[in-house]
């Protein structure tokens, strides 16, 4: 069933192939992180099928796979028709691959965003009111629900930011940071448990 589906991602599947090796290695992490999440993904074994299984089924993947190939405006009109996404997800900078977005109720327009960074329902991650760049990310970030991440600020390696959170001055690496605004609680270890189940 999933074979005759994914005739409607016909086009997607050009512009996976035809993306270049960067944009399809930035592919590739993403699909391999969406389904982590995922309880079908063991029985998918072929990649482009698991790649289609993703774009038919999570409208959050649609749109990470839609600011990854930004630049083929033609066949992403073409992907568009048969693949629709809503417009409530706004991207915009560089992010590594492996992106995770929970839900399609979010701004993501960082600076730049290192690998593995998932990012919760109704977050808002953007400029500042001075208008200057972007927050900077490290990798391993998981921006949870609801919460603002804004300004010209550095984000370290390995932070989990707590849902309704507002964060606008600069977070060191390897910890928890909660509240409004967001305060450091706990300190996380590289290979710490609860880094390795959220992320």
């Amino acid at each position: 069933m999933l074979i005759i589906k994914s005739i409607r991602c016909i086009f997607a599947d050009i512009m996976y192939f035809l993306g270049g090796a960067d944009t399809k290695a930035l592919i590739d992490a993403d699909v391999r992180r969406n389904l982590k999440w995922d309880k079908k993904r063991d029985s998918i074994k072929s990649p482009l099928l698991r790649f289609n299984y993703l774009l038919l089924t999570k409208c959050e993947f649609r749109s990470v796979f839609y600011f990854r190939v930004k630049k083929r405006k033609c066949l992403s009109a073409f992907c568009k028709a048969l693949l629709p996404c809503p417009n409530t997800i706004e991207f915009g900078g560089e992010i590594g691959g492996g992106i995770l977005v929970s839900h399609y109720h979010s701004v993501i327009c960082p600076h730049k965003a290192g690998i593995n960074f998932r990012v919760g329902p109704g977050t808002v991650i953007d400029k500042g009111r001075d208008g200057k760049a972007g927050p900077s990310f490290g990798n391993n970030i998981y921006v949870a629900s609801n919460s603002s991440v804004t300004g010209d600020i550095s984000i370290g390696d390995n932070v989990i930011i707590g849902a309704g959170s507002s964060v606008s001055e600069d977070l060191p690496g390897n910890g928890v940071y909660v509240g409004n605004p967001a305060r450091f609680i706990k300190h996380i270890d590289d290979n710490e448990k609860l880094l390795n189940e959220i992320m």
